[in-house]
């Protein structure tokens, strides 16, 4: 029966000039705010049942690591909660080009433990084309990240997070909307998703040559770094590993060079501090990383939390820079950013946001950067632009974070106002 379908110099200020706003649309042939793909998925009723045997927890491997089963099936773990995803085969056609034995399987943390058995569309999707050896990229990617709104009703919040980041100026997803529809013998035919998914572009090789180039650094994806980036437990490498997860096996000299900078962050020498930071973080796009976090009251990410976030060693510079990750919890999603101030973003312990902030000509800087952005991404005309370009393809579902925005634009403008002494310089 088919069923329907389930409904080490100081800081120097940078210049506000070297970080233009993005424009709306930053698309390419797969990305753009406003760009709406057609997935068409086949799996084996077998398929969709090892599908359905996912959790949230359960993962038998290192977190954010595959593994494979006795029985020759990949599995991912969860970077978050260690979670059990065994990848499923599946034929996939992506706006009309197929392909044939790739991989699908669910992913989140959160977001999984709030989708439903019953509504098994309704939640997140990995799809990965050469899982099981299948050639070929659609338009040069190969990983698709695509989000059900589970957390995030009005399934727009993301994307618009995504872009606030790249039009400050930080390197960050770009995004754009997917329809599916599903097709299991004996089970689903012809079963539309529902609703637009939003599609995160991955972050990982070709992300970083794009982005960040020449993209041959050292990716990092910490989970349970409470307190943020500082010293981990016993000191050595392996201590660090086990909480920063590097994509790859750090060299020598990056570990030697995260360890360094874990260390001045977490000793309490100001001026050592202040002479040295310069040299190891890119501060600029630190404080811009900081200042949309901050406006998205995003309290789910390294303001708070020990996740949401990848940690990047540059090859150009050697030089520490953040992207954003997962920001379906802000904007007034769910409580987590509550309380969350531009001038006092951190809490808790959280010394590399403090000691920076800490800093008369830091601090300085920030307040330029905001009161720029204030002025350019984070106006309220240019809100109103982004809110209505991504509702125009993913609809209105749920509460949508229009009057959020619109309020946190109107207040920093506010604010922003009364900061009319200069720069130190």
């Amino acid at each position: 029966m088919v069923a329907p379908a389930p409904v080490l110099p100081p800081v120097a200020p940078a210049p506000a000039s070297l970080a233009a706003p993005a424009p709306v649309d930053d698309s390419d042939g797969i990305y753009g705010l406003t760009k709406l793909h057609q997935v068409r998925l086949e799996l084996a009723k077998t398929e969709w049942g090892v599908l359905q045997l996912s959790s949230a927890r359960g993962g038998l491997a290192v977190k954010g690591s595959d593994y494979v089963q006795a029985d020759g099936r990949p599995v991912h773990v969860g970077s978050g909660f260690g979670g059990y995803y065994p990848w499923g085969h599946a034929d996939v056609t992506l706006d009309g080009m197929p392909f044939k034995d790739v991989g699908l399987r669910y992913r989140g943390n959160g977001s999984f433990s709030n989708s439903s058995g019953f509504a098994p569309f309704r939640a997140n999707f990995k799809l990965k084309l050469d899982v099981f050896g299948t050639k070929g990229a659609w338009q040069g990617e190969k990983s698709f990240n695509f989000n059900a709104g589970v957390v995030d009703t009005s399934n727009i919040r993301e994307a618009i997070a995504f872009a606030l980041f790249r039009g400050a100026g930080v390197p960050a997803p770009r995004t754009a909307y997917a329809q599916f529809t599903f097709n299991v013998p004996d089970v689903y035919k012809d079963a539309p998703g529902g609703f637009a998914y939003t599609m995160i572009e991955n972050v990982g090789t070709r992300f970083l040559k794009s982005a960040l180039p020449p993209g041959t650094g050292l990716l990092m994806k910490p989970e349970g770094a409470q307190g943020g980036i500082q010293v981990q437990g016993s000191g050595t490498w392996a201590s660090y590993a086990n909480v920063f997860y590097p994509d790859r096996a750090a060299t020598p000299h990056e570990q030697q060079r995260i360890m360094e900078f874990c260390q001045l962050i977490s000793q309490t020498d100001v001026a050592l501090f202040r002479s040295r930071v310069g040299s190891y973080l890119d501060v600029d796009e630190f404080l811009r990383f900081i200042a949309i976090n901050a406006f998205i009251q995003n309290g789910d990410s390294y303001l708070r939390g020990g996740h949401n976030y990848y940690f990047y060693l540059d090859s150009s510079d050697d030089k520490f820079r953040f992207i954003p990750w997962d920001e379906d919890l802000s904007m007034g999603s769910g409580n987590f950013g509550n309380g969350v101030d531009f001038l006092t973003p951190w809490s808790g312990n959280q010394p590399l946001i403090y000691w920076l902030l800490d800093d008369p000509v830091v601090n300085a800087r920030y307040k330029a950067i905001l009161k720029e952005l204030s002025a350019s991404v984070l106006s309220r005309a240019e809100i109103g632009k982004l809110v209505d370009a991504v509702e125009s393809v993913a609809g209105r579902h749920g509460y949508s974070p229009r009057s959020f925005l619109d309020s946190r634009a109107a207040y920093l403008q506010q604010l922003a106002a009364g900061w009319s002494a200069p720069v130190p310089r």
